[in-house]
């Protein structure tokens, strides 16, 4: 009987777990009591990016090695982030959902609607409406992929290496957008098997229901992963790669490397940002 019951432990401890998780957002970083709002917590991402969160919105904690901590943040929550910017003209208003993002409005509604806040589920930017920087090549740069067309195998937990088999730098519901890297890339791991994507974050508004931004991906990536790194190194295997440089482009940037025969998977490289790598 006791094995029975450290079973069904197991099991409750692994629903609690999964419950705490889903629907959430997660922010890692150095932490700290916040003095300014009394309750939150200080997450410190990276210099140019602190975030405030309230600790009753926070569902789970971790530990992420180094002195630092991981956060589960119930999608809805609202955070303060405090960053660097670069001044430019405002975006176009618009409003995006959970289960998918609205068109942009007309201009003359947009007109009518300057006042009106940009409201979203979770602490991000819809960023796929913003065109990214201008790549910038270097001399150890990986190859960019060319679309594959082999037979792309599927598996209960897929490899790396079969997203970059399903890669076809398109989404399946033939959509598009200003940014597509995040886009395109979850695409990838959809066809690859990773149906649960389809259920992650803001997504695309066709029947394809591809993941947009790439914010949110960096958050699943941290959720999957077993190994981790910012350095990038040759013949260490596939990684799944967040690239970001706030002062030029707060969205950051989603790729797919295979570090082997050094090409990526995705719709740009941006070497000289910050690189985040995950591998599972």
């Amino acid at each position: 009987m006791e094995n029975g019951d450290d079973e069904q432990d197991d099991i409750r401890l692994l629903l609690d777990l999964s419950s705490k998780r889903s629907s959430t957002v997660v922010f890692e970083g150095y932490s700290t009591n916040d003095k300014n709002f009394h309750g939150n917590l200080l997450v410190v991402e990276s210099p140019d990016s602190v975030y405030s969160i309230p600790r009753s919105d926070i569902t789970d904690e971790e530990k992420a090695g180094d002195g630092r901590i991981r956060v589960h943040v119930r999608v809805g929550a609202q955070v303060f982030r405090t960053t660097s910017t670069v001044a430019r003209p405002p975006l176009p208003q618009f409003t995006a959902h959970g289960d998918g993002v609205l068109p942009p409005r007309a201009s003359a509604e947009m007109q009518d609607a300057s006042a009106q806040a940009i409201e979203v589920y979770g602490p991000t930017d819809a960023m796929e409406k913003v065109p990214p920087p201008t790549q910038l090549d270097t001399s150890d740069m990986p190859a960019s992929a060319t679309e594959f067309v082999g037979a792309a195998q599927k598996a209960q937990r897929p490899p790396l290496s079969s997203v970059g088999a399903n890669w076809r730098n398109s989404c399946a519901g033939a959509d598009s957008f200003e940014n597509n890297c995040a886009h395109f890339l979850s695409d990838a791991f959809i066809r690859a098997g990773y149906t649960e994507l389809m259920q992650w974050g803001a997504r695309c508004y066709t029947s394809a229901k591809r993941p947009l931004r790439a914010r949110e991906m960096w958050s699943w990536f941290q959720l999957m992963a077993v190994n981790s790194s910012n350095t990038l190194q040759r013949n260490t295997g596939w990684w799944a790669v967040f690239q970001l440089d706030e002062r030029v482009y707060w969205g950051g940037h989603v790729v797919l490397l295979d570090s082997n025969s050094w090409v990526y998977y995705g719709t740009g490289w941006y070497g000289r940002w910050a690189q985040y790598l995950y591998q599972w």
